[in-house]
Protein backbone atom coordinates (compact mmCIF):
# COMPACT_ATOMS: atom_id res chain seq x y z
CA UNK A 1 0.00 0.00 0.00
CA UNK A 2 1.34 3.43 -0.94
CA UNK A 3 2.01 6.19 1.58
CA UNK A 4 1.27 9.81 0.73
CA UNK A 5 3.23 12.38 2.75
CA UNK A 6 3.26 16.13 2.64
CA UNK A 7 7.00 16.65 3.15
CA UNK A 8 6.89 20.40 3.84
CA UNK A 9 4.55 21.85 6.48
CA UNK A 10 5.02 24.61 9.07
CA UNK A 11 3.05 25.15 12.28
CA UNK A 12 2.95 28.05 14.72
CA UNK A 13 4.88 25.95 17.24
CA UNK A 14 8.20 26.31 15.42
CA UNK A 15 7.74 28.70 12.50
CA UNK A 16 7.01 32.34 13.38
CA UNK A 17 5.57 32.98 9.92
CA UNK A 18 2.95 30.23 10.24
CA UNK A 19 -0.60 30.55 11.55
CA UNK A 20 -1.29 26.82 11.31
CA UNK A 21 -1.93 25.14 14.65
CA UNK A 22 -0.89 21.49 15.13
CA UNK A 23 -4.52 20.56 15.71
CA UNK A 24 -5.62 22.20 12.45
CA UNK A 25 -2.80 20.44 10.61
CA UNK A 26 -3.86 17.01 11.82
CA UNK A 27 -7.56 17.58 11.11
CA UNK A 28 -6.96 18.85 7.57
CA UNK A 29 -4.31 16.25 6.71
CA UNK A 30 -6.64 13.49 7.89
CA UNK A 31 -9.55 14.94 5.93
CA UNK A 32 -7.44 14.97 2.79
CA UNK A 33 -6.40 11.35 3.30
CA UNK A 34 -2.71 11.96 3.80
CA UNK A 35 -0.70 9.09 5.28
CA UNK A 36 1.50 11.46 7.27
CA UNK A 37 3.18 14.84 7.52
CA UNK A 38 6.79 15.96 7.77
CA UNK A 39 6.69 18.98 10.09
CA UNK A 40 9.50 21.20 8.82
CA UNK A 41 9.84 23.98 11.38
CA UNK A 42 12.03 27.01 10.75
CA UNK A 43 13.07 27.63 14.34
CA UNK A 44 12.42 24.21 15.87
CA UNK A 45 9.55 22.76 17.87
CA UNK A 46 10.98 21.45 21.18
CA UNK A 47 11.21 17.68 20.78
CA UNK A 48 9.54 16.77 24.13
CA UNK A 49 6.55 18.97 23.31
CA UNK A 50 6.31 17.61 19.78
CA UNK A 51 6.55 14.00 20.96
CA UNK A 52 3.80 14.59 23.51
CA UNK A 53 1.50 15.95 20.81
CA UNK A 54 2.42 13.40 18.13
CA UNK A 55 1.91 10.46 20.49
CA UNK A 56 -1.74 11.43 20.86
CA UNK A 57 -2.40 11.38 17.11
CA UNK A 58 -3.23 8.46 14.84
CA UNK A 59 -1.72 10.33 11.88
CA UNK A 60 2.06 9.82 11.67
CA UNK A 61 3.92 13.08 12.29
CA UNK A 62 7.68 13.43 11.82
CA UNK A 63 9.60 16.46 13.03
CA UNK A 64 12.55 18.08 11.31
CA UNK A 65 14.12 21.46 10.65
CA UNK A 66 13.96 23.56 7.51
CA UNK A 67 17.23 25.36 8.08
CA UNK A 68 18.03 28.81 6.80
CA UNK A 69 21.44 28.67 5.10
CA UNK A 70 23.46 31.08 2.95
CA UNK A 71 22.48 28.99 -0.08
CA UNK A 72 18.78 28.63 0.60
CA UNK A 73 16.44 26.62 2.79
CA UNK A 74 17.38 23.00 3.42
CA UNK A 75 15.06 20.44 5.01
CA UNK A 76 17.42 18.58 7.33
CA UNK A 77 15.77 15.34 8.36
CA UNK A 78 17.40 14.15 11.57
CA UNK A 79 18.08 17.60 13.02
CA UNK A 80 15.91 19.50 15.50
CA UNK A 81 18.05 22.60 15.93
CA UNK A 82 20.57 24.75 14.08
CA UNK A 83 24.19 23.63 13.88
CA UNK A 84 25.32 26.41 11.51
CA UNK A 85 24.57 30.09 11.08
CA UNK A 86 22.84 31.88 8.23
CA UNK A 87 25.98 33.50 6.83
CA UNK A 88 29.03 32.20 5.03
CA UNK A 89 29.00 30.18 1.85
CA UNK A 90 29.58 26.67 0.64
CA UNK A 91 31.70 25.80 3.69
CA UNK A 92 28.64 26.38 5.89
CA UNK A 93 26.71 23.81 3.85
CA UNK A 94 29.63 21.38 4.12
CA UNK A 95 29.51 21.73 7.92
CA UNK A 96 25.78 21.09 7.86
CA UNK A 97 26.35 18.07 5.63
CA UNK A 98 28.81 16.57 8.12
CA UNK A 99 26.37 16.95 11.00
CA UNK A 100 23.48 15.46 9.05
CA UNK A 101 25.70 12.52 8.09
CA UNK A 102 26.72 12.11 11.72
CA UNK A 103 23.11 11.65 12.80
CA UNK A 104 22.22 9.52 9.79
CA UNK A 105 19.92 12.14 8.31
CA UNK A 106 18.88 13.40 4.88
CA UNK A 107 19.04 16.81 3.19
CA UNK A 108 16.40 18.14 0.79
CA UNK A 109 17.01 21.46 -0.93
CA UNK A 110 13.66 23.25 -0.65
CA UNK A 111 12.18 25.38 -3.47
CA UNK A 112 15.64 25.84 -5.05
CA UNK A 113 14.49 28.04 -7.94
CA UNK A 114 11.95 30.29 -6.23
CA UNK A 115 12.08 33.82 -7.73
CA UNK A 116 14.71 32.66 -10.22
CA UNK A 117 12.95 34.18 -13.21
CA UNK A 118 12.00 37.49 -11.60
CA UNK A 119 14.36 40.21 -12.74
CA UNK A 120 15.01 42.85 -10.08
CA UNK A 121 17.36 45.03 -12.11
CA UNK A 122 20.76 43.36 -11.93
CA UNK A 123 19.65 40.86 -9.30
CA UNK A 124 17.05 38.22 -8.51
CA UNK A 125 15.57 37.18 -5.16
CA UNK A 126 16.81 33.64 -5.73
CA UNK A 127 19.55 32.70 -3.27
CA UNK A 128 21.45 30.27 -5.51
CA UNK A 129 21.67 32.68 -8.43
CA UNK A 130 21.37 36.23 -7.09
CA UNK A 131 23.20 37.94 -9.95
CA UNK A 132 20.89 38.22 -12.96
CA UNK A 133 23.84 37.54 -15.23
CA UNK A 134 24.36 34.09 -13.67
CA UNK A 135 20.77 32.86 -13.98
CA UNK A 136 20.91 29.47 -15.73
CA UNK A 137 19.05 29.20 -18.99
CA UNK A 138 18.98 25.41 -18.94
CA UNK A 139 18.91 22.59 -16.41
CA UNK A 140 22.38 21.61 -17.63
CA UNK A 141 23.68 24.99 -16.49
CA UNK A 142 21.81 24.91 -13.18
CA UNK A 143 23.09 21.47 -12.17
CA UNK A 144 26.64 22.82 -12.21
CA UNK A 145 26.00 24.69 -8.97
CA UNK A 146 28.08 23.04 -6.20
CA UNK A 147 25.09 22.83 -3.85
CA UNK A 148 23.95 19.72 -5.74
CA UNK A 149 27.05 17.87 -4.57
CA UNK A 150 26.04 18.41 -0.95
CA UNK A 151 22.30 17.64 -0.75
CA UNK A 152 20.49 14.33 -1.19
CA UNK A 153 17.39 15.51 -3.04
CA UNK A 154 15.59 18.61 -4.24
CA UNK A 155 11.99 19.64 -3.90
CA UNK A 156 10.34 19.78 -7.31
CA UNK A 157 6.74 20.33 -6.26
CA UNK A 158 6.36 23.20 -3.82
CA UNK A 159 2.89 24.57 -3.17
CA UNK A 160 4.21 28.11 -2.84
CA UNK A 161 6.17 28.15 -6.09
CA UNK A 162 5.24 29.24 -9.57
CA UNK A 163 4.67 26.38 -11.98
CA UNK A 164 7.69 27.51 -14.00
CA UNK A 165 9.92 27.28 -10.93
CA UNK A 166 8.71 23.78 -10.06
CA UNK A 167 9.08 22.55 -13.62
CA UNK A 168 12.63 23.83 -13.81
CA UNK A 169 13.44 22.00 -10.57
CA UNK A 170 11.96 18.84 -12.09
CA UNK A 171 14.22 19.19 -15.11
CA UNK A 172 17.26 19.55 -12.88
CA UNK A 173 16.27 16.51 -10.80
CA UNK A 174 15.82 14.47 -13.97
CA UNK A 175 19.23 15.50 -15.25
CA UNK A 176 20.67 14.75 -11.81
CA UNK A 177 19.16 11.27 -12.01
CA UNK A 178 17.27 11.51 -8.72
CA UNK A 179 13.61 11.60 -7.80
CA UNK A 180 12.34 14.96 -6.57
CA UNK A 181 10.14 15.47 -3.55
CA UNK A 182 6.81 17.22 -3.15
CA UNK A 183 5.47 19.32 -0.30
CA UNK A 184 2.90 22.04 0.19
CA UNK A 185 5.06 24.49 2.16
CA UNK A 186 1.81 25.20 3.99
CA UNK A 187 1.74 27.88 6.68
CA UNK A 188 -2.03 27.63 7.13
CA UNK A 189 -4.80 25.14 6.37
CA UNK A 190 -5.04 26.64 2.90
CA UNK A 191 -2.96 24.61 0.46
CA UNK A 192 -2.03 21.73 2.75
CA UNK A 193 -1.46 18.72 0.50
CA UNK A 194 -1.00 20.85 -2.62
CA UNK A 195 2.32 19.11 -3.09
CA UNK A 196 2.96 15.60 -1.74
CA UNK A 197 5.38 12.70 -2.10
CA UNK A 198 4.19 9.15 -2.73
CA UNK A 199 6.15 6.17 -1.40
CA UNK A 200 5.40 2.57 -2.46
CA UNK A 201 5.44 1.10 1.05
CA UNK A 202 4.07 1.78 4.51
CA UNK A 203 5.81 4.82 5.99
CA UNK A 204 4.99 5.66 9.60
CA UNK A 205 8.19 6.59 11.44
CA UNK A 206 11.28 8.70 10.85
CA UNK A 207 13.29 5.54 10.21
CA UNK A 208 10.70 4.41 7.65
CA UNK A 209 10.89 7.76 5.93
CA UNK A 210 14.68 7.84 5.87
CA UNK A 211 14.80 4.34 4.39
CA UNK A 212 12.26 5.25 1.72
CA UNK A 213 14.05 8.47 0.81
CA UNK A 214 17.42 6.77 0.55
CA UNK A 215 15.94 4.07 -1.67
CA UNK A 216 14.85 6.79 -4.07
CA UNK A 217 11.62 4.96 -4.85
CA UNK A 218 9.16 7.82 -4.58
CA UNK A 219 7.60 10.43 -6.80
CA UNK A 220 6.17 13.92 -6.40
CA UNK A 221 2.51 14.70 -6.91
CA UNK A 222 0.54 17.92 -7.24
CA UNK A 223 -3.19 18.53 -6.84
CA UNK A 224 -3.73 16.02 -4.05
CA UNK A 225 -5.58 18.64 -1.98
CA UNK A 226 -8.16 18.99 -4.76
CA UNK A 227 -8.77 15.26 -5.09
CA UNK A 228 -7.08 15.38 -8.50
CA UNK A 229 -3.58 14.05 -7.84
CA UNK A 230 -1.24 14.16 -10.82
CA UNK A 231 2.29 12.78 -10.80
CA UNK A 232 4.81 15.25 -12.10
CA UNK A 233 5.32 13.74 -15.52
CA UNK A 234 2.07 11.81 -15.82
CA UNK A 235 -1.25 10.85 -14.25
CA UNK A 236 -1.39 9.06 -10.92
CA UNK A 237 -3.06 5.64 -10.81
CA UNK A 238 -4.44 5.18 -7.30
CA UNK A 239 -5.93 1.75 -7.98
CA UNK A 240 -3.18 0.09 -5.96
Amino acid sequence: MASVFDLHVHTNQGSPDSSLTPEEMVVEASRLGLSGVLVTEHMGWPRPEFNAFASQQTLPLILTLEAYTPLGHIITLGLDHYVTGYSGGLDTIKTLRKEVDRVGGFMILAHPFRHLFENQGNYTQNILFEDWGTVPQTAEEAIQHPIFELVDAIEVVNGGNLEKENRFAQEVAGLWGRAGTGGSDAHSVNGLGKGVTVFPGDVRTQDDLLEALRAGEFFPVEGFHLGQPVEYGGSLDQSG
